[in-house]
């Protein structure tokens, strides 16, 4: 008797659960973006970048010889969405069509690293009576090169492809929630 008690009281949660009220759509969009928002960034794209950063010092005309180093360093560049930037108030949810419309941040560099064992010394020759590349001109050197990294940036097309594949992820995941009509923009 005991046993079948306690399969009506399970039978009867289970019809409780499945009668109560599923929250709105708004509402389940409005608490999955707080909880993606809780983890800070989407990253949705990774390139890595090999860049050779040179210098050549021909001296002045009091300096006898010259001065050439090589460099090649391999960077790892991460971009996607700034999820703390997601303004909820641009969300508008039109249950009845199953639709939504929703803006989202443009995507941004979420960082560039240069790990040190991904440095390597190609070429240095010093002639004359010239000095070799300081540790300082060699860091300066480097932090030339990873700013040439971030300058052609565009060109790579990294925060274009970030800005597509968090398209794909966004209507995925809208798709699974069970909307049809999707509008997603970036600003």
């Amino acid at each position: 008797m005991r046993g079948s008690l306690h399969i009506f009281v399970l039978l009867g949660l289970l019809l409780f659960a499945s009668c109560a009220p599923r929250p709105s759509m708004s509402r389940q969009v409005e608490e999955r973006i707080r909880l993606l928002s809780q983890t800070g960034e989407l990253g949705t794209v990774e390139y890595t970048v090999r860049k050779a950063v040179r210098a050549r010092d021909e001296g002045e005309w009091f300096k006898i010889g010259n001065r050439r180093i090589l460099f090649s360093c391999t960077a790892r560049i991460k971009a996607g969405i700034d999820l703390d930037r997601v303004p909820l108030d641009k969300i508008v949810v039109d249950e009845s069509r199953h639709s939504i419309s929703m803006v989202l941040p443009h995507a941004t560099v979420f960082s560039i690293n240069i790990p040190p064992e991904k440095i390597r010394l190609e070429y240095e020759d010093v002639t004359g009576f010239r000095q070799k590349f300081s540790d300082q001109e060699r860091q300066a050197l480097l932090k030339q090169g990873e700013r040439d990294v971030v300058r052609v940036l565009p060109e790579l097309g990294i925060l274009a492809e970030a800005e597509t594949n968090a398209l794909d992820f966004f209507h995925a995941m809208l798709e699974q929630m069970g909307f049809e009509n999707i509008q997603i923009t970036f600003e």
